[in-house]
């Protein structure tokens, strides 16, 4: 649709992303029912078409439902009721989609538990929710089995990977099963363990509907903050907001007609990954190809041996992907939709992947976005026809971003930088029994307009484009008192093509708090380190202020990783080895 209003200069007012948007995507109503009803509702005339493939089992939606209603009865059966919680420890197979439509079904609550807390951290989440049933993967065990008993949990239903597997697969991986010898014996001696079979057969009991009247605002998915910087929290998705998430991709704007196929291969326990890479695609009759494992060798298997249309995945794993061997020869013409997310995408990564990505036929540019779990999972998104060179994209269809000023909350005028806030109908309900963090997290202004507060620091453009430059967080203070953002200094670093990644933190030097730069580089560099480091120096010399030029380097082959999966700025602060001065001097802080 066209906008011909004057600017104002401010994005929440203009929404100058809306011309990007046709006028049925933009006034078309969201739908007021549960995320089931919307799933059923899109498909139940397309009861043959494919919503699952998984190993080559291909999964109707007749199929689809039927399993979703029988689990739907198993819960009621075992006294699953509107409002409770039913905790998830699994990966992309069928009997996620089951358990998560079937929580919909009955109004209960799929809470995703991340495998990579901690024990400790997986018992708290758990026992808040006060939820009495785990459904596990089998592979997955490992990571849920020192918390159950320590847990509220009191029934666990084993999922077999190899459950919907064809049965020829089947029989193969039964023979070649070296299943954990612990779950094999929990299995055996403990009475609160179900496999997902015998659990369905409990069902069978069940005689009273099992539907659920939709109410406005019901919870129906729960997945959790990182924890980086404090105790992990659980975040409430509500079906109003999934099926929110769900029409920004229902229009002409986004390329897709039914049977298309969407490779997913991401961790079900993030937002995107259930919601953009599973639950939008079977709502819009997308044939979900699923692989449960979260590798760039996975990726690999599956662009090579499926050719999907569509896949989500990192910049990192696009990398490995597209200089891996078994890749020099793909036909990628069926390509019509490549996403990168989760991470930043350098130009020069970029520009690399859409190399790749043009001279193996593929449709497309590289599709990149920005968003959180708080907001549903994607708030901002390029296209097949819009970009522009480091931004993030603009805002989905219902959303509206803008940039405000920290200390006075007010709105920032195009270019202007402040913390990025997103009004969005796809936001959280709030954390889970956390009601000082909600608030904390939302601001609601003068209008009753309710603002996510994203803690990135980043501006909009006249044209409607975000452009996330970093972390509020990320940053110190020097010794006159100057907040120095450490994404700017990267920025400048990140210049350098001999600089594949790069992390600044302030480190203590003699009482003050100094910039140093940890810097991964390209593949093949075998620059001498003292020429770099000189050479990296002068370009910070030539952009930046004295205050924030780096007074340390030091060169690695990786960063330390958090428990939950991020990069660990805490432990980089604490090391005190190998650095470099200025001048190719070994330094120990």
């Amino acid at each position: 649709m066209e906008n011909t209003k004057n600017l104002t200069g401010y994005p929440s007012v203009d929404k100058p992303w809306l011309n990007y948007y046709s006028e049925e995507v933009v006034s078309t109503p969201l739908p007021s029912r549960t995320l089931y009803q919307n799933i059923l509702q899109n498909n139940k005339n397309h009861l043959e078409d494919i919503a699952l493939n998984y190993f080559g089992r291909k999964i109707s939606y007749r199929t689809l439902f039927y399993q979703v209603e029988a689990c739907a009865k198993a819960l009621k059966q075992a006294g699953v009721r509107h409002g409770d919680s039913v905790a998830l420890c699994t990966s992309c197979t069928p009997e996620t989609a089951y358990v998560v439509l079937a929580c919909s079904k009955i109004g209960a609550t799929a809470n995703f538990l991340n495998p990579l807390f901690t024990t400790e951290q997986k018992v708290a989440r758990t026992n808040e929710t006060e939820a009495e049933l785990l459904f596990v993967l089998d592979k997955m065990y490992s990571f849920a089995s020192e918390m159950i008993e320590q847990s509220c949990i009191k029934r666990v239903i084993v999922i077999p990977a190899t459950q919907s597997l064809p049965l020829p697969m089947r029989i193969i991986s039964f023979l070649n099963d070296k299943a954990d010898k612990i779950l094999r014996e929990a299995i055996q001696t403990k009475g609160m363990f179900c496999m997902w079979n015998d659990f369905l057969k409990e069902g069978l009991s069940y005689t009273e509907p099992t539907e659920a009247e939709y109410q406005r605002d019901t919870p129906t998915i729960m997945v959790y903050s990182s924890g980086t910087t404090g105790a992990s929290k659980g975040i409430v998705l509500t079906n109003d907001g999934v099926n929110a998430t769900i029409s920004h991709y229902q229009g002409p704007d986004f390329p897709y007609k039914r049977g298309d196929t969407y490779l997913d291969y991401a961790p079900v326990f993030i937002s995107t990954g259930i919601i953009i890479n599973y639950l939008m695609p079977v709502c819009l009759g997308i044939t979900v190809i699923l692989l449960p494992e979260f590798t760039a060798e996975m990726l690999v298997k599956g662009l090579t041996k499926y050719k999907p249309n569509m896949v989500t995945s990192t910049a990192s794993h696009w990398l490995q992907a597209i200089r891996s061997k078994d890749m020099a020869d793909i036909d990628l013409s069926a390509m019509i939709y490549p996403v990168a997310g989760g991470e930043q995408v350098l130009p020069n990564v970029e520009e690399e992947i859409n190399t790749f990505f043009k001279s193996h036929g593929c449709k497309s540019r590289l599709i990149t976005g920005w968003g959180m779990c708080e907001l549903g999972s994607v708030v901002t998104t390029t296209s097949p026809r819009r970009s522009k060179s480091g931004s993030v994209g603009y805002p989905i269809s219902r959303a509206v971003v803008s940039a405000f000023d920290l200390e006075s909350g007010k709105e920032m005028q195009y270019g202007q930088r402040g913390e990025l806030r997103v009004f969005t109908p796809t936001r959280m309900h709030g954390y889970y029994k956390n009601p000082e963090a909600t608030k904390e997290y939302f601001h609601t202004d003068d209008k009753g307009r309710i603002w996510g507060c994203t803690g990135d620091i980043g501006y909009v453009d006249e044209d409607g484009y975000v452009f996330v430059l970093g972390r509020v967080t990320d940053c110190y203070n020097t010794s006159e008192g100057i907040c120095v953002y450490n994404f700017d200094i990267e920025n400048v670093i990140l210049r350098d093509k001999a600089v594949a990644l790069c992390k600044v933190v302030g480190v203590d030097a003699n009482g003050n708090t100094v910039p140093a730069a940890h810097v991964i580089l390209e593949e093949g560099s075998n620059e001498e380190i003292a020429t770099l480091v000189r050479r990296l120096d002068n370009i910070c010399h030539e952009n930046l202020e004295s205050y924030a030029i780096p007074q340390y380097y030091k060169i690695r082959k990786a960063f330390p990783v958090h428990p939950n999966g991020k990069r660990d700025a805490e432990a980089l602060k604490m090391e005190r080895e190998g650095f470099i001065g200025l001048n190719g001097e070994s330094i120990q802080l």
